[in-house]
């Protein structure tokens, strides 16, 4: 016979087949009282309580192996029955649930842990995938919204793509609000570069972000960041020299320095004993490297190509690029402000 049960506190759904006699019996008709089955010539007195309990545990036993079914059939009367089975042939089978046996076969369960381990990975795994594609395609706030719902948030790669995803919600943004995205960005990737300070995401976000941030804290902040700024996203050109991004800011931060007001050179001159330095053909370097190594990655990367030609005397050249920034389809607020400004010095060229 079979037996489903899930708990003693509760009227156990139980099934009893007789196998002898082809009989059914409602268990919990079982537990309340008496009953002749005469189907088989077998009848079967249980009681609720400390019967059942040894009548589970001797039935176990003969599953497994460790008992003799003629053996517990004396057990199961010496547990309380008082009336003897009739048929001497075939045993009781009880199949139950693992809440109500505490085996040393579920504390094996290896197999079942590892897949558990796996569909956790898997998790991470499809997580990534989807917000990485609802990025590519500017879906910021489904993006955000998805990494949040990430049960383990102390987890690198959620945080530097939430560090990501922030500062582009924070872009069309009106103060007060664009400022407390980008201070929020900057947590995750601060928190990103402590959790792994390996991989060159990690020193790519950090360094966007703290000079995004140190931006909103005053000038004198910003030029005291700069060697910091400049030391994390050489870092991340290190760590991955195939990532077009990464030459993209290393080279924003030299066409900025090479490009900076004297104002701005004295302060810097006045925080730093040795300034950090930056010149145009440096920057040239790393914009054409970004854009040899993903063609047509970012339209920023256009109009950045075409502004330091032009500082370059490079007419030409500088006029092509301003062209391709110009006529970018507008896909994100990066795409409109390379559009509106391209746009307006290409009128003057």
């Amino acid at each position: 016979m079979l037996v489903g049960c899930n708990s003693l506190q509760t009227a156990v759904s139980v099934i009893v087949v007789g196998v002898a006699g082809g009989f059914k019996v409602s268990g919990a008709a079982l537990l309340s009282q008496s009953m002749n089955v005469r189907g088989g010539g077998i009848i079967i007195i249980q009681r609720y309580g400390r019967l059942l309990i040894n009548a589970l545990r001797i039935t176990k036993d003969v599953v497994i192996g460790r008992t003799n079914p003629t053996f517990a059939r004396r057990l199961l009367l010496a547990a309380g029955s008082k009336q003897k089975f009739t048929v001497p042939v075939r045993p009781l089978l009880f199949v139950t649930s693992y809440s109500l046996f505490s085996s040393k076969e579920k504390k094996k369960e290896s197999p079942e842990t590892t897949k558990m381990a796996d569909e956790g990975v898997k998790s991470l795994s499809e997580t990534i995938q989807h917000a990485d594609q609802l990025f590519d395609e500017n879906n910021f706030q489904e993006a955000y919204d998805l990494l949040q719902k990430y049960p383990a948030q102390e987890t690198y790669d959620i945080k530097w793509r939430l560090a990501r995803v922030t500062f582009s919600l924070s872009k069309p943004q009106p103060s007060p609000r664009k400022e407390e995205l980008v201070r929020e960005a900057f947590r995750y990737a601060e928190e990103a570069l402590k959790l792994n300070d390996g991989d060159f995401a990690s020193h790519k976000w950090y360094s966007i972000l703290l000079d995004a941030k140190s931006s909103l804290d005053g000038i004198k902040e910003r030029v005291t960041q700069l060697e910091t700024v400049k030391q994390h996203m050489q870092r991340a050109v290190e760590l991955n020299p195939n990532d077009p991004t990464s030459w993209y800011i290393l080279g924003h931060f030299y066409y900025g320095l090479a490009d900076l007001p004297w104002y701005q050179r004295k302060i810097v001159s006045t925080i730093f004993a040795t300034p950090p330095t930056g010149t145009y053909e440096q920057a040239l370097e790393c914009f054409e490297k970004a854009e040899s190594t993903q063609p047509n990655f970012y339209s920023m990367n256009h109009l950045m190509l075409a502004k330091t030609y032009q500082a370059l005397k490079q007419a030409e050249k500088a006029k092509e690029f301003m062209t391709l920034a110009a006529n970018v389809a507008v896909l994100n607020e990066d795409d409109k402000q390379c559009k509106e400004e391209a746009t307006k010095l290409l009128k003057k060229m």
